[in-house]
């Protein structure tokens, strides 16, 4: 048999709160344990700051322009739905050519369904109940557990997919009770300057019982905890079903998200590093276990997985192997590009050290404001927090988003 493959997708994932990457808080026990013995990943970084452009280069290894949907949900043109529609490599449905069982835990359906023998979230959860549209992670590990044990009884390798969204402002299914009150709540409003911010602040949480910026940070890590926790559940089953050793894990975020950084208050818009530099931590049995510091990104999953498994394709992905990292520490590329799935027209270039963002139409579709200027440039090195734009009118990284 060949080996099973799980890729866990969490849904505006933050590298700066997971004590892995240096965060005060241990929000991730179950996750560091993992990346201790395995493959973590220092400089990852996710194609798009938006799931729906972001889960399609995973799934074709090619960036959004290329695979066609530049834009997130509901602002995706119907002209990126028929191009990604028609691409011909599609990750799950090769797999399911392959033989493998397809298996999809998430919601969102849409052209994501493709190549899934299974697709959903479970014939038992009551969504009319539920504050979100979307399961709590303990009922989709039960969901994914039963899938794992019920493919134990064929003689087929599976793919699960998981899409956990737990994370996902403002945390609907996250259990957390708040000390503060609705005056604190209208204190916070009043300390947020820009008008378009705290009006978007103010419709997602109004009725939430999250009255400060810490009550949502708080309640954004207990989120990751419990993703951790329920991490934790399927690495245990997999032991117990002795499938670990014949086991690819992946986990890894969609994008990132801003809580406060640049004035951008918990959602994943502009394309600073909050948005696009994520966590990422995987297992491939046989592998020797590494911290991979050069960059990696969501396109270049499906190439390692291909070339770990010697599973050929005639398809051209814009991502590469990263398996030679492991082995030779040369670099599969020295810049990453990402595109901005909530405006019009934003993308960026970024090297080792160096950034630049070019904001054609930088107008935010999900909070109405304007988060870039028309050119941005930062100095990583000297300003890892990306608070002073330095272009002077001319950038040797233009040439590459022209």
């Amino acid at each position: 048999m060949k080996k099973n493959i799980i890729i866990i997708l969490v849904d505006a994932f933050r590298r700066k709160n997971l004590s892995l990457y240096g965060y005060h808080k241990e929000t991730d026990k179950n996750i560091k344990e993992i990346a201790k013995e395995n493959l973590w990943f220092d400089n990852y970084f996710s194609a798009s700051n938006s799931t729906a452009p972001a889960l399609s280069s995973i799934f074709t290894g090619k960036y959004p322009n290329n695979h066609g949907v530049i834009h997130q949900l509901p602002y995706t043109k119907q002209e990126e739905i028929d191009k990604v529609q028609k691409v011909k490599f599609w990750f799950p449905e090769y797999l399911k050519n392959k033989g493998y069982e397809t298996i999809c835990v998430d919601w969102i359906g849409l052209w994501f369904k493709r190549g899934f023998n299974y697709y959903g979230e479970g014939e038992n959860f009551d969504f009319k109940k539920s504050p979100a549209p979307f399961a709590p992670i303990n009922e989709m590990t039960d969901l994914a557990i039963s899938k794992i044990k019920e493919n134990q009884n064929t003689d087929k390798s599976f793919f699960l997919f998981m899409h956990i969204w737990d994370t996902h402002f403002p945390f609907p299914n996250t259990k957390y009770e708040s000390e503060n009150n609705e005056t604190d709540f209208q204190k916070t409003l009043e300390n947020i300057k820009d008008e378009s911010q705290r009006e978007y602040l103010k419709k997602r949480i109004e009725g939430k019982k999250l009255y400060t910026i810490q009550d949502m940070i708080n309640k954004y890590d207990t989120s990751i905890k419990d993703i951790d926790n329920e991490i934790k559940r399927i690495k245990e089953v997999l032991i117990e079903q002795n499938l670990w050793e014949d086991t690819i894990l992946i986990i890894v975020g969609d994008h990132g998200t801003n809580l406060t950084e640049q004035g951008i208050y918990f959602s994943s818009s502009g394309l600073y590093e909050d948005s696009i530099h994520i966590p990422s931590v995987m297992h491939f049995p046989g592998l020797e276990s590494k911290k991979i510091t050069e960059f990696v990104q969501d396109i270049d999953i499906v190439p390692s997985i291909l070339d770990y498994l010697q599973l050929e394709t005639q398809e051209e992905f814009d991502g590469k192997s990263f398996l030679p990292l492991i082995k030779t520490n040369q670099p599969i590329r020295d810049k990453i590009f990402s595109f901005d799935g909530l405006c019009e027209d934003i993308k960026t270039v970024r090297t080792k050290n160096r950034k630049l963002i070019l904001a054609k139409n930088n107008f935010c579709n999900l909070c109405k404001a304007s988060h870039h200027e028309k050119i941005e440039e930062y100095d990583l090195e000297k300003d890892p927090e990306e608070s002073i734009n330095i272009y002077s009118g001319d950038s040797y990284l233009m040439k590459f988003l022209e």
